[in-house]
């Protein structure tokens, strides 16, 4: 190999090396936005499911209260 081609073989995998980090970066990058998106989509879900239990629990005793 001539001293061309070996250069151009080190700034190849050099390139390469960095187009990669870049593209695991982004999938990182997506992978946190959509497990953000699921934890605030799991927090809702919790909230509302309280918030039911809850109301459920007051209708409960709001009979126990009237049939007394």
């Amino acid at each position: 190999m001539t001293v061309n081609e070996i250069l151009f073989l080190i700034y190849g995998i050099a390139i390469g090396a960095q187009a990669m980090e870049s593209l695991h970066a982004y999938w990182a990058h997506k992978d946190a936005r959509r497990s953000r998106a699921a934890a605030t989509t799991a927090r809702r879900r919790a909230a509302g499911d309280h918030y039911l239990a809850s109301l459920r629990l007051y209708q409960l005793q709001a009979e126990r209260k009237v049939t007394r």
